[in-house]
Parts: C-alpha cells; structure tokens; sequence
C-alpha cells in the first residue's frame, strides 16, 4: 500500500472516530461527571501511548530521556483535554461543543511548531483553517 493512500486511510479513520465524539460525550456525561469520566479516558490514551511507544522499540529511548518528564507530558495532555471536552459536553449541545474540543487539537498542532523547532507554512495555515471551520 502506498504512502499517500495510507495517510488518506488514516485520515478518514480519524475523521469517522472524531464525527462520533460529540454524541459520545452526551452519553457519557448523562451518568457521570466530567472528573469521573476524566480517570478511564486519560488511562486508556496514556496506555495506548505506551503500548505504541513499546511496540515501536522506542521504549528504551522514553526512559533514558527522563521518565518524570515523560511520565507528566504522557498525562498533563489527555487529562487537561478530557476535562475541556467532558465539561463542554456537559454544558452545552453537542455541535457547539465538538467545536471547542477541535479547538484543542488545532492548538496543540500550533504549539508544537517552536518546541519541534518547525516553521508554519501558509498551507498548513489554510488546512488548519479548512479544518476548523469543517467543525
């Protein structure tokens, strides 16, 4: 398979898991707080994470860099997310909210060019852009 259909592949896949996260967090929310559903949803990406990292080889690379450091990056990110997503779920219908929480992916795309060292080009700013306003 090619490179470029794969990423396509991969793109629709995230595209088709994204759509449902909306209604997904309206369930949710109905039984459980945001702080509650915040533990099992930031586990579950923080485990895959890992397991991603393991099966890439990369493991030893991880711990060598510094586990504390790793260890707080690894769950200061889906735990401030999830509870950003859960209370917007939670006070608001479904499509304002799905908004806000595509909001994030946009700024952690953003605030990751200085730390990587990488520039924005004006098409990565229209994709963005084309993106954001999808939602």
């Amino acid at each position: 398979m090619s490179q470029d259909r794969r990423a396509v592949l991969f793109g629709l896949g995230a595209v088709a898991l994204w759509s449902t996260l909306a209604t997904a967090c309206k369930l949710a929310s109905r039984g459980l707080s945001p702080l509650e559903l915040i533990e099992p949803a930031s586990l579950v990406s923080w485990g895959f994470f890992a397991a991603l990292v393991r099966w890439k080889g990369e493991l030893r690379e991880a711990t060598q860099q510094g586990r504390r450091p790793a260890l707080w990056a690894g769950l200061l990110n889906p735990v401030s997310y999830h509870l950003a997503r859960f209370g917007t779920c939670e006070r608001l219908p479904g499509q304002e909210a799905m908004a806000l929480t595509y909001t994030w992916a946009l700024t952690m795309a953003v605030r990751a060019v200085p730390v990587l060292g990488q520039q924005l080009t004006r098409t990565d700013v229209a994709a963005m852009a084309v993106a954001y306003a999808g939602a």
